[in-house]
């Protein structure tokens, strides 16, 4: 699981670029594997990675959120798979 901070147009009215952040999961045999993986695909999207915030194999007893679980289950099945997770914008003034 890989938390970044990134730059990402949310929407296709022409509103500018947000800057967030969101976990993301995908299979690797290291972080910085996992880290190479998930940069190609967001910038395959358009988007920027602004910087890792963390990243570390899943702890299968570890405590996590219902939405993360859902994620790492749905990546469990899928070698391939790189899943998103929301995407959380900063408030601005």
């Amino acid at each position: 699981m890989v938390c970044i901070e990134l730059i990402a147009k949310t929407g296709d009215d022409g509103s500018p670029a947000k800057i967030g952040f969101m976990n993301i999961t995908t299979w690797a045999d290291s972080s910085e594997t996992a880290v190479g993986r998930i940069r190609e695909y967001i910038q395959s999207l358009g988007w920027q990675l602004v910087s890792v915030e963390r990243a570390h194999a899943v702890n299968e007893d570890g405590k996590y959120g219902d939405r993360e679980l859902d994620q790492i289950e749905r990546t469990r099945h899928n070698p391939n798979a790189i899943v998103l997770g929301t995407f959380h914008t900063y408030k601005t003034n």
